[in-house]
C-alpha cells in the first residue's frame, strides 16, 4: 500500500499543471454534483492515463536495448519464482502448499525491484497489491475462525483494470479517479478495518 501511495504522489508531481488546472475549474463550480461531474467528463486537463504515465516512468534508463531490458526484468522474476520453485521440490514434503512468509517477502521483492524499474512506484504497486493481498487472505483462511472472501482482491486489482483500459484507449478522467484512486483505497483499507473490526468487536 505504501508503495501505491508513493506512486500516486509520483503521479500528482508528473501532473502537477493538469490536476492544478482540474483544482481551479472544480472550485468554481462549488459542490453542485451535475456541475462537478460535467468538469470531469469534460477532458482530460493534460493530466496523463495511467499506462502513459507508466511508459514514460522509467526509474534509471535501460542500459542496453529495451526489449533486451524488459527480458532481463522478467527474467529476474522468473529466475526468483524458479529458485523457490526448486526449494520446494528438492526439499519440502509439500511442495504446493501456499506461500511462506519469507518466500512472500522475497517474490515481493522480485516483483517491486522489476515492475518499479519498469514504469515506477505506481506500477509497482498495482502490481503487489493484488499478490499480497491473495497470500494473506490464503493464508487467513487456513486459520481457524474467519474465512474472508477472496473478493477483497477485487478492488486492489482496479488500478491494473486502469492500465489496460488506457492502453486500448478507453481511459476518462472519472474512470481512472474510479480505478487509480477510489476503488484500491477503499481496498487497501476494507480488510484491516473488517479484520480489526472482527478482532475487537467479535463479528
Amino acid at each position: 500500500m505504501l508503495v501505491y501511495l508513493a506512486g500516486l504522489a509520483d503521479f500528482a508531481l508528473g501532473n502537477e499543471t493538469g490536476l492544478e488546472l482540474l483544482r481551479t475549474e472544480l472550485a468554481a463550480v462549488g459542490t453542485d454534483p451535475a456541475a462537478i461531474w460535467g468538469v470531469l467528463e469534460s477532458g482530460r486537463y493534460g493530466i496523463d492515463t495511467g499506462a502513459v504515465f507508466v511508459q514514460r516512468s522509467e526509474i534509471v534508463p535501460p542500459p542496453v536495448a529495451p526489449m533486451e531490458w524488459y527480458a532481463a526484468l522478467g527474467g529476474f522474476v522468473a529466475l526468483v519464482l524458479g529458485a523457490i520453485l526448486a526449494v520446494r521440490l528438492g526439499w519440502r514434503e509439500e511442495p504446493w502448499r501456499p506461500l511462506s512468509i519469507d518466500e512472500t517477502i522475497l517474490l515481493a521483492i522480485a516483483l517491486g525491484i522489476s515492475t518499479t524499474l519498469f514504469g515506477g512506484p505506481l506500477l509497482a504497486g498495482a502490481v503487489l497489491m493484488p499478490f499480497l493481498f491473495t497470500v494473506i487472505l490464503t493464508h487467513t483462511r487456513r486459520g481457524p475462525g474467519w474465512t474472508p472472501s477472496y473478493a477483497y482482491v477485487l478492488p486492489v486489482l482496479a488500478p491494473l483494470c486502469g492500465f489496460a483500459a488506457g492502453s486500448v484507449g478507453y481511459a476518462t478522467l472519472p474512470l481512472d479517479l474510479v480505478l487509480f484512486v477510489v476503488l484500491p483505497l477503499l481496498g487497501a483499507l476494507g480488510l484491516p478495518l473488517r479484520a480489526t473490526i472482527r478482532k475487537y468487536l467479535g463479528r
